[in-house]
């Protein structure tokens, strides 16, 4: 059982040198964060400028500086975030504060672009090794099928954006869904949902929850549309259906903007599998369980949710002991 009263938080420098220079009591609003569609986990903090031996805590502090973040939930102190500065603010006020915000390791692969090709039956995992390696950033475990896809060809995308596509090709080919995590400096693919301990959430644990759901963006139907004739009449070579209950929100292609009907086809459905259900945004905040993460599977109980719910985005504040989760089900 965790005694949320008694967990504790450590932030650190990693100097060039190979010391960890700790900051006890000092570093405040301390958040850190995974997004939704974002790759890399980011770490915010406030710390006050001091002199710290032969020097300024900001000179310490640099772009480029790494830091460390852990935490102690009553199993000894355990790696949460480890980062590289990526803004650095200074200002004064009758007292000098530091604002800092780093990223961890991914940060490189969602900020670069590059040109990139698979020939046809390669493996999903060896594209993301190939990548991480390219990158030199170390890989620790990869959980993703053995499974061959078709030729990739990325043209100007970001690192980040070719693995997303990557991904996303695995679970519809049925392979499961699959999040990217970096942790101990190394990048981590893992399916959705397998964490063996599964946290509940539900009565007074539970501080705030919303439940939002909307048919603002609904598609229910995609017309394909063919080639105009000489009356500049265009005719309708096939429709797709999707749940048409909600009344008729139609989207429409055109057959010629692809190679072959079968590919307008597909590109219809993949609208009606996009955008054919309401969208639904569901948020709770809890007391902070450090090492909870996105891609963790939990239990919810509370207003108009119950069940087992995937972490898609989370939001840790080290100052509150609080979380914010937005979930989604599984």
């Amino acid at each position: 059982m965790i005694n949320i009263a008694q967990v504790k938080y450590d932030t650190a420098v990693l100097l060039p040198q190979g010391e960890r220079l700790s900051l006890p009591n000092v570093a405040n609003s301390l958040s850190w964060s995974e997004q939704s569609g974002e790759l890399a986990a980011s770490l915010q903090f406030r710390i006050l400028n001091q002199r710290l031996g032969d020097g300024w805590l900001h000179q310490k502090l640099p772009l480029g500086a790494r830091t460390l973040l852990r935490a102690d939930w009553g199993e000894g102190w355990q790696e949460i975030h480890q980062g590289i500065v990526f803004d650095w603010e200074y200002e004064n006020d009758s007292v000098g504060v530091l604002n800092v915000k780093a990223y961890d390791i991914l940060i490189y692969l969602l900020r670069s672009k590059d040109d990139r090709y698979y020939p046809n039956g390669t493996k999903a995992r060896v594209i993301v090794e190939d990548i991480a390696k390219a990158w030199n950033i170390p890989i620790g475990q990869n959980d993703l099928p053995d499974m061959a896809l078709s030729k990739q060809v990325f043209r100007g995308d970001t690192l980040g954006a070719m693995l997303g596509k990557v991904l996303e090709q695995v679970q519809k080919r049925g392979g499961g869904k699959y999040v990217i995590r970096a942790s101990g400096g190394k990048i981590n693919v893992l399916r959705q949902g397998q964490n063996e301990t599964v946290y509940r959430f539900e009565g007074e644990i539970v501080r705030r929850m919303t439940d939002k759901q909307d048919i603002e963006d609904l598609v229910t139907r995609v017309k394909i549309i063919g080639k105009e004739d000489k009356a500049w009449r265009a005719p309708v070579v096939a429709t797709l259906d999707g749940k048409t209950e909600f009344g008729i929100l139609q989207d429409v292609i055109y057959n010629e903007q692809y190679d072959t009907a079968a590919a307008a086809k597909a590109a219809a459905q993949e609208i009606l599998n996009e955008r054919g259900a309401p969208r639904k945004r569901r948020t709770i905040a809890a007391p902070d369980l450090p090492f909870l993460r996105r891609g963790d599977k939990i239990f919810a109980s509370v207003g108009t949710i119950e069940g087992h719910f995937a972490v898609v985005g989370i939001q840790h504040d080290a100052d509150t002991h609080s979380m914010t989760m937005e979930v989604e089900t599984i």
